[in-house]
């Protein structure tokens, strides 16, 4: 199966503060990997697709604000938890460079 991603994805777990546009609803979770263009997180409910959201990602110093939207969502097997994929859609210029720095640092070049 060929991967249609963008960005390289780093498997790393930080928590991530997710609010609904629409819906103003927050939740709190973490996510299982990240790249510049998003994160796969962990969902204690479903999240309907194309659902647009506000993020926040703690890593550790530094905040990485923005919006994206839910890309996919899938129940994990022999769990009552969800994965769900958020596209980064709005990530404004600090950010997005703290990110690429931050990853960076991870992924080799």
């Amino acid at each position: 199966m060929e991967d249609k991603r963008k960005f390289p994805r780093v498997n790393i777990s930080f928590p991530i503060r997710c609010e609904g546009i629409k819906s103003r609803r927050t939740f709190y979770t973490v996510f299982k990997d990240i790249s510049k263009g998003g994160v796969k997180l962990i969902s204690n409910k479903f999240l309907g697709l194309n659902k647009q959201l506000k993020f926040e990602i703690n890593l550790i110093d530094k905040f990485i604000q923005g919006k994206g939207r839910i890309a996919w969502c899938n129940s994990q097997p022999y769990s009552e938890r969800y994965t769900a994929g958020i596209e980064f859609t709005e990530i404004n210029n600090k950010s997005e460079k703290e990110l690429s720095a931050f990853l960076a640092g991870i992924i080799p070049s």
